[in-house]
């Protein structure tokens, strides 16, 4: 069996396809993995071999993210938009590369839309694997209105429905409207280092790792609020780029900064501080371990979903001050039901069929 994952056009989505794209090369089958030019060394630093199918370069990327609407639903109209464009830039190389390496069934993320259209055109099922807990049909409408012409070429009234829908949220977090999928387990996977000890074991003191991603923490800001938690006695890890690392390593003496492999350090945390990406929350989800979510990135009823549930905190961008973090940190670390939550959430995740469950499912729709 011959198996393309088309995954998404951001590192991300290439780590949540990885399990499942390792386990069907595990069971002996063959795996390619489509991606634009910027993350196919991504894709070789998980062990997949990556194919380039789509001229859109990281330049193009960086523009849409910095000319993205404020207004959430002009948001979702603007993004799925740009996952249309992508689809119909990607669609001419994918059906190149299928003349020389014709797949059996082609797996795509929940807003890469070149998936099934490139199942439709080669007759062969199609597999949707949803990257997180994040609802993608949000994204359909802008989508929808970019792919009209296309559509209407291929005689569709609508993107072609997966032949099997694959979901990674925990049973407890799924919406009322969730769509019927086969469950499958989520799993970390992201580029590794030689470790140290530090980063798998446990130390005396409180963990609190804060993600610095650009629309979290910057400057000094950053630096205020790293000196407010240590008030809180606690041991704190920033993960960060390493240009980022060294501009703060020298104000914050003590401090662990730099890039760390998330799924091995998040066993070892009480708290996870971040935006709301979805990789981010499902390795906090799966190792069990309390979230602090602060200006969310994503105005979905995701992280509200975590927050009811009782696993996690979130504070807006009026209410994301250092003395509101400290606060809400004091809160999680203090009160033991948001760790009993996350580690209810963990045990529903590890509950759920592994990736290599699902391969013989994938076989025999190929079959």
């Amino acid at each position: 069996m011959k198996v393309l994952f088309v995954p998404g056009n951001s590192p991300y989505p290439i780590f949540s396809h990885a399990p499942l794209a390792t386990a069907v090369r595990n069971a002996g089958h063959q795996v390619l993995m489509g991606g634009i030019e910027w993350v196919l060394p991504r894709i070789a630093s998980v062990g997949l071999p990556p194919v380039k199918i789509s001229p859109l370069s990281i330049e193009e990327v960086s523009a849409f993210v910095g000319s993205m609407p404020e207004d959430p639903v002009e948001q979702a109209k603007a993004v799925g938009g740009v996952y249309a464009e992508i689809a119909i830039n990607s669609l001419e190389p994918l059906l190149e590369l299928s003349e020389h390496w014709r797949p059996d069934i082609v797996v795509g993320g929940g807003m890469f839309y070149c998936a099934p259209l490139l199942a439709h055109h080669l007759g062969v099922p199609s597999v949707r694997l949803e990257w997180d807990r994040i609802d993608a049909r949000m994204y359909d409408p802008g989508a929808i209105e970019v792919l009209q012409p296309l559509l209407a070429e291929l005689n569709l009234a609508q993107v072609p429905a997966p032949d099997l829908w694959l979901g990674v949220c925990p049973p407890s977090l799924l919406p009322p409207d969730a769509v019927p999928a086969q469950p499958m387990r989520w799993i970390p996977a992201n580029p590794q280092q030689p470790l140290e000890q530090w980063m798998y074991a446990k130390g005396d003191r409180p963990r609190v790792y804060l993600t610095a991603g650009t629309r979290l923490f910057s400057g000094d800001a950053l630096l205020e609020m790293i000196r407010n938690l240590s008030g809180l006695n606690v041991e704190i890890v920033v993960g960060a780029p390493e240009q980022i690392a060294e501009e703060l390593r020298a104000d914050l003496p003590g401090v662990r900064i730099g890039w760390v492999p998330l799924d091995i350090l998040a066993p070892t945390c009480d708290i996870i501080i971040h935006h709301g990406g979805g990789g981010t929350d499902m390795t906090a989800l799966n190792a069990g371990v309390p979230q602090l979510i602060a200006n969310p990135e994503y105005p979905t009823a995701a992280t509200q979903q975590v927050v009811d549930y009782g696993a996690a905190l979130t504070l807006t961008s009026d209410e994301q001050r250092p003395e509101n973090i400290v606060a809400a940190c004091n809160d999680l670390l203090s009160n033991p039901g948001y760790g009993e939550r996350a580690r209810e959430l963990s045990r529903e995740i590890a509950a759920l069929p592994a990736p290599a469950e699902i391969v013989p499912v994938m076989e025999k729709l190929a079959g």
